[in-house]
């Protein structure tokens, strides 16, 4: 049976894996994504070099509006520096094997679609709530890009001027890094997402709390308006926590009263090895197997 190595590239972390054609990952590895341009390819050569030997190809999937077919990236939202690079293409002149390289969210998106929460689904949507808010649209069980690849971008939804609890004029959806930077701001140092959920009894953070999600609500419900979906699929390391799901959608069904006829709230279900399998399946679409 064939085996990919197969690469999930974030702005923190690169984790990586042996995965074969039925998605069963033998070991799986986690090293800190290197900002300078020319280290960060020298990483992920080292990484190739060590699982070269047997493999048949290798699946990224990473942050940005990226032309599957090309591996152009308009837009690392990993960071500037990694605009050096067109990976699939700089990849596969060095390595000479196949490559593929698709956005984290479709191919999170792709792995739930096949493996996951909207394996039943004809039409969903997904968003991945982290340091920003990404998406991505299945419509007909198909992946939808968009004309410019930047179709299910959620965070970039612009929501009314407010004033926070901390002073900030909030236009569009926040993400969780946001929650945690105002807490920490009225706690007065640095706090956690765990801190935040270990300490919604307090008011100031409970008020912190309410008002990042009732926009996040706005957003999932907006969302859910406009593509009619079977489900709304939420992912990031923050929709493991049952309070946060049960929370975001009593609060969208509470503004979005009609949707809780017709669209299903939940947390997306393959957690971390969703984008490394997503990889995969879009390299499998690209090359066959």
């Amino acid at each position: 049976m064939k085996k990919y190595l197969t690469m999930d590239i974030g702005g923190t972390f690169i984790k990586y894996g042996i995965l074969d054609q039925d998605f069963y990952e033998e070991e799986a590895h986690s090293i800190p994504t290197q900002k300078d341009p020319d280290l960060f390819l020298g990483q992920l050569l080292q990484i190739i070099e060590e699982t070269k030997n047997g493999i048949s190809g290798i699946a990224i999937s990473m942050g940005g509006f990226i032309d599957p077919g090309t591996g152009f990236n308009s837009d690392y939202s990993v960071g500037n520096n990694f605009k050096k690079y067109n990976l699939k293409e700089t990849l596969n002149i060095k390595t000479g094997l196949m490559v593929s390289v698709e956005n984290d969210s479709n191919c999170a998106a792709l792995a739930e679609l096949k493996l996951g929460a909207g394996r039943n689904c004809k039409d969903f949507c997904l968003m991945t709530i982290g340091t920003g808010i990404g998406g991505a649209v299945i419509h007909n069980r198909e992946l939808q890009r968009g004309k410019n690849y930047k179709a299910g971008e959620f965070g970039f939804m612009m929501l009314g001027r407010k004033n926070t609890s901390d002073g900030e004029s909030c236009y569009s959806a926040n993400a969780t890094s946001v929650l945690v930077k105002r807490v920490s701001s009225v706690i007065g140092h640095p706090v956690d997402g765990d801190f935040v959920f270990d300490h919604l009894e307090e008011a100031m953070v409970n008020k912190i709390y309410e008002e990042w999600l009732e926009d996040l609500a706005i957003v999932v419900g907006n969302v859910a308006v406009c593509f009619d979906p079977e489900k709304v699929l939420i992912g990031g390391g923050i929709s493991t926590r049952e309070r946060f799901i049960r929370d975001l959608r009593d609060k969208v069904y509470q503004i979005f009263q009609p949707l809780e006829q017709y669209t299903t709230i939940e947390a997306c279900s393959l957690g971390n090895n969703a984008g490394k399998i997503g990889a995969l399946i879009n390299f499998l679409d690209q090359y066959g197997k």
